[in-house]
């Protein structure tokens, strides 16, 4: 059996491999020496037919549903079977076990469920997208992004902020799919599903980087961006304001809010209009999509939702073409208790009625 994170995205450290149990570690790269984050990445492969168990010594590193198991880096299911306990020397470990099919010679497993470049490369030539280039990383690297549409208005999706919020992406493609299949006349849309390329391809958290992450590169004074795409999305905008901008994120591990779909607001001057779109976007909910409550916002200047904070989102707010702007957190698990499950299907219809959303609160603009 071999464990690596050769790939795209991989991040894992391998401790120890004791007969058919692995005691793995992820590794923390480039972030504030106080923070701790709990995004990990790996391929096995040789272990087919047998029964594995992989734990982590530390705490939030698992979450409720065991961990995202692919054997494609494209469809992606939970293992289940998340455990926990704590050890003689205080140790608190967090585990799950995984049976490898008969055939099974190479398989990925992740903390969530992944989003790769690959994936939004498929996306885009399903609907006859081509993929541009955005602008070089700091590492040299062709940033990928789309468009659709020609109209004068302007609607721009972003996601992966922080490289490792995949549940992000999955409903900013759901958000992207329902805007091409169905456009909204007059309006260009702008996609950039991986602001963080370099963290994404290298399988960094990209939470907390040092010496601010890439959601902290959006000063409204003038300052230049220190990131690559943060400029080029900024000389962009700069250019032709978005009336519409949407930053999809994931929140923090699990639990409390962390577990509920959620709207920091940017601006206390904006509340009014983020509490009509928020009751729109409510009504909009479908049975089969993750489950929102405007009562779970979190205004602006509450505990770390600072209206100085400078953030995608906050520099479209404040320039005058700008109708709504904000960030939509999705969850990477759902509720302990099983009733909500993360899910592709579940972030593709969230994805669809937060669509459905936009469009009706356009109207009325």
């Amino acid at each position: 059996m071999t464990i690596d994170k050769n790939f795209v995205s991989g991040n894992i450290e391998v401790l120890d491999i004791q007969g058919d149990t692995v005691t793995l570690a992820n590794e923390l790269r480039d972030i504030w020496e106080e923070r701790d984050w709990f995004y990990w990445a790996f391929r096995v492969t040789g272990a087919a037919g047998r029964t594995v168990t992989f734990q982590f010594p530390h705490v939030n590193r698992v979450g409720y549903w065991g961990a995202a198991v692919s054997t494609d880096l494209y469809s992606w299911e939970w293992t289940g079977g998340r455990r926990a306990w704590t050890a003689e020397d205080g140790t608190v470990y967090e585990a799950f076990s995984y049976t490898f099919g008969p055939e099974e010679n190479e398989v990925y497993f992740c903390y969530n469920m992944l989003y790769t470049p690959a994936r939004f490369e498929s996306f885009c030539s399903q609907h006859g997208l081509k993929v541009e280039e955005l602008c070089l990383s700091n590492k040299g690297r062709s940033v990928p992004y789309a468009r659709f549409g020609s109209g004068e208005k302007k609607i721009l999706l972003t996601s992966r902020h922080h490289a490792c919020e995949s549940t992000g992406t999955y409903v900013m493609e759901s958000v992207f799919q329902s805007l091409i299949e169905n456009p909204m006349e007059g309006y260009e849309v702008i996609c950039v599903p991986f602001v963080d390329y370099d963290g994404v391809v290298d399988g960094d958290q990209g939470k907390h980087r040092l010496p601010h992450d890439h959601n902290r590169d959006y000063p409204i004074d003038g300052t230049p961006s220190i990131y690559n795409t943060c400029a080029a999305i900024r000389k962009l905008t700069d250019a032709t304001p978005p009336v519409i901008a949407l930053d999809l994120h994931s929140p923090k591990h699990h639990g409390g809010i962390n577990d509920k779909v959620h709207i920091p607001y940017n601006l206390e001057e904006e509340t009014e209009r983020y509490n009509r779109f928020s009751a729109i976007f409510a009504g909009k909910i479908t049975p089969d999509a993750i489950p929102y409550d405007p009562a779970d916002n979190i205004p602006a200047n509450t505990g770390w939702n600072k209206s100085t904070n400078a953030t995608c989102a906050r520099y479209m707010s404040v320039k005058p073409e700008n109708e709504l702007s904000f960030v939509v957190e999705t969850p990477y698990f759902g509720t302990p208790d099983g009733s909500v499950v993360i899910d592709r299907n579940t972030m593709f219809a969230f994805g669809q009625c937060l669509v459905a959303a936009v469009r009706e609160y356009e109207k009325d603009m």
